[in-house]
């Protein structure tokens, strides 16, 4: 642990203190070099806490607002003007430039020696962090800040694939590939939208049992010898209507699509590193099958966000049945638990609420 130094916010950024983060595969990626930000740099991208100070151009936040932090968009170009943010023309400068929004300074210092950050426009591994007030949501005070930090990325992801992109209709047939956080944020979608069955794939005998206990009405293991077959026999014979890959294998996406029936649909959302292909028989594909990717929920974060918290905070979404916390300090056993399987969604505890 180091202490930096944080510029003042600009404009339209928001100082904030951090209360907790999330740790998503993301982060992981980005520590092993597989994203273009330089180092050394602040992570961390699903951050929670209470504004300190806004800049002079915000008027929808002000200080002691409690917050998250969820993925940024400009909100000017073609796509986000058309409704689709997650899709934005400057998505990979917001999140991976290192840089902050609209200027080439730096959030951070270490004396003389910069220090690269503005990670998703947020860096949320810091105690103390600047955001853009595009990408921060003002959330009810009486919410636990240490379960929303799973909202921002992870939570929306999967919550998002499902009602805003599958949207299912009550018994409809639903699988996820893969149960982590994502993949949890999916089943409990699909059970809020009457899906049935929900099948729930994974290679962790206690993620499936979770998923059981959560609403899944069946669970099959990964390494199943004939696991498409299998998931198209509980789907009711034909196949699923919905499947989500959730785990960014390639097997995993290619059982997807053979699980499927006919005019069945398969959403990608598993964070995979650039270069990792997968390949399909084309004769799956057919029948009016379709495969297609998805990036962070395709939500409109200010309004989706919200409306997710609002589902949790009713008992709807027990969201906080996958979190386990760990101190700031702790974050690499919180990695080492997360890609281990030994926990769903790990989240730290940076500060008081």
């Amino acid at each position: 642990m180091q202490t930096l130094e944080v510029a003042e916010p600009g404009p339209e950024e928001v100082l904030v203190r951090v209360v907790a983060s999330g740790i998503c595969q993301t982060d992981v990626h980005a520590r092993d070099g597989f994203s273009p930000i330089p180092l050394p740099a602040v992570f961390g991208h699903e951050g929670a806490g209470i504004v300190e100070r806004v800049g002079v151009a915000v008027g929808s936040l002000a200080p002691g607002d409690h917050v998250i932090m969820a993925n940024p968009s400009c909100g000017k170009c073609a796509d986000c003007r058309a409704g689709f943010e997650t899709y934005c023309t400057d998505a990979a400068a917001l999140k991976h430039s290192g840089y902050r929004a609209g200027c080439a300074s730096l959030a951070f210092s270490h004396g003389n020696a910069p220090v690269y950050g503005s990670f998703f426009q947020q860096s949320s591994f810091a105690s103390l962090t600047l955001a853009m007030a595009r990408n921060t949501i003002k959330v009810p005070r009486e919410a636990p800040l240490d379960v929303l930090a799973a909202f921002p990325c992870g939570v929306n992801t999967g919550a998002g694939a499902v009602l805003n992109v599958l949207k299912p209709q009550p018994g409809d047939s639903y699988v996820a590939f893969g149960v982590g956080t994502v993949g949890f944020a999916g089943l409990l979608a699909a059970k809020l939208s009457g899906c049935d069955p929900i099948i729930a794939v994974d290679l962790f005998e206690s993620r499936l049992a979770l998923a059981q206990s959560l609403g899944a009405t069946h669970a099959v293991h990964a390494e199943h010898p004939e696991l498409a077959a299998e998931v198209r026999r509980l789907a009711g014979g034909r196949g699923a209507r919905f499947c989500l890959e959730a785990a960014g294998f390639p097997q995993a996406l290619r059982n997807a699509v053979e699980s499927l029936a006919p005019r069945g649909t398969a959403c990608l959302v598993g964070s995979a590193r650039a270069g990792v292909e997968v390949s399909l028989e084309m004769r799956s594909l057919q029948q009016g099958r379709v495969v297609r990717g998805c990036v962070q929920g395709e939500s409109d974060v200010q309004r989706f966000l919200p409306r997710l918290i609002e589902l949790y905070r009713a008992g709807e979404l027990p969201v906080d049945r996958l979190v386990r916390h760990y101190p700031h300090a702790a974050i690499n056993d919180a990695v080492d638990d997360m890609v281990a399987g030994k926990t769903i969604k790990a989240v730290l505890r940076v500060g008081a609420q």
